[in-house]
């Protein structure tokens, strides 16, 4: 009877699996459930839930039951990345159902490291049956069953109909932690903006796409000077500026650190310095949101530093006005035109954390803080 899968058994397990998801969405149960109750109801098999965001190649979400330890940590670690299925899925518009052996067989990559040395020591659990949700923004959330193929002819149906039954209810749920996950980012984004009223400031995301912005930055938006919007996504005026902006973006939305916190760059109508900085998420990642968790968004001011050339002659006036060594000055001159402090201490012969020092007593002979403060002043005074 294990092996029969008619109308009503196909029902039962639907009810089963549609109780647990709408239990999980409304925090009334865990989303392991969902895989686990899928995998129990067709035996040799394990069941799957995930959600990756492909642009920032970050797994938001994962749930394997019924496999073993060591292959749920490689997994995450290291073969969802490289997983081929993900080009299908991606690939795929809509919310989509069906079963691997009709729309993408796993023997199509039997030549893969996926394939023989994650997929083919499980059992020999080649064989798929899976559900595509779309979150947004490239996002795909993923119900799965994998078992033998041996059991495709017996298991492919029922997966997909049971898949079916449940349809409305992942829908439902993920359309539900989008409109929560809106909400928790819309907040975030506001509250970074209410104290910068100085300066241009906006949030992005990590993939450009604008979020929220105060008055100042609408303005440089308009004009075009130094950054632009198309197509809903922030870009700068400078290539080379606008490269290193678009690789600090795609760090800081993963958590990472970067070098290039600060990026300094020349127009036609000036100099200005663009500052990234990442927003901590408003709430722990749990409940309804824990399978579409908030996006990590940045914060990014824009500070004009001045339109006129930088010749030797530019800087001279703070040695007299703020105590300023000829070496100081150097340091200034360099930071001014665009440089990091990688690039500084690279120019000037000397190392980063000399410069850090010197900067340091920059910032104490000039009575600024930051290095945006000191731009500001240089620009002003050159």
């Amino acid at each position: 009877m294990l092996d029969v899968y008619d109308e009503d058994r196909v029902s039962v397990i639907s009810r089963n699996v549609a109780a647990a998801i709408d239990a999980a969405t409304f925090g009334e149960g865990s989303w392991d459930r969902v895989p686990a109750i899928l995998s129990e109801a067709f035996p040799g098999s394990w069941g799957g839930l995930a959600n990756m965001n492909f642009p920032e190649s970050r797994l938001n979400f994962l749930s394997l039951q019924n496999m073993e330890p060591a292959f749920v940590t490689a997994y995450a670690e290291h073969f969802a990345y490289i997983n081929p299925w993900n080009a299908y899925w991606r690939s795929l518009k809509g919310t989509t159902i069906g079963a691997s052996e009709e729309v993408c067989p796993a023997r199509a990559f039997t030549n893969t490291e996926f394939y023989n040395d994650w997929l083919l020591p499980q059992g020999g659990a080649i064989a798929a049956s899976g559900m595509k949700i779309v979150g947004e923004s490239d996002e795909v959330a993923n119900l799965l069953l994998h078992y033998p193929l041996s059991k495709s002819g017996r298991y492919d149906r029922a997966a997909v109909a049971v898949l079916s039954n449940v349809r409305g209810n992942f829908e439902r749920s993920i359309n539900l932690a989008r409109l929560l996950r809106s909400d928790v980012e819309t907040a975030v984004a506001k509250a970074a903006l209410v104290e910068r009223s100085r300066y241009a400031a906006f949030v992005v995301a990590g993939d450009r796409r604008l979020r929220d912005t105060n008055a100042l930055a609408e303005r440089l938006f308009v004009s075009g000077q130094c950054a632009t919007i198309r197509h809903g996504r922030c870009h700068l005026a400078d290539a080379g500026a606008d490269a290193r902006f678009a690789a600090a973006l795609a760090l800081l939305s993963q958590g990472r650190p970067t070098s290039a916190s600060r990026i300094g760059f020349r127009t036609a109508s000036g100099a200005w310095q663009v500052s990234v900085a990442a927003l901590p998420i408003a709430q722990p990642v749990r409940g309804r949101l824990i399978l579409l968790p908030p996006e990590r968004l940045i914060l990014v001011q824009i500070v004009e530093l001045g339109s006129k050339g930088l010749d030797g002659g530019d800087l001279a006036p703070l040695a007299p006005a703020f105590g300023l060594t000829p070496s100081e000055i150097a340091l200034c001159r360099r930071l001014l035109s665009g440089a990091s402090v990688g690039d500084a201490a690279e120019q000037l012969g000397i190392t980063q954390e000399t410069v850090r020092t010197r900067l340091k007593m920059i910032f104490q002979k000039t009575g600024t803080s930051r290095q945006a403060e000191l731009m500001l002043l240089l620009a002003r005074a050159g």
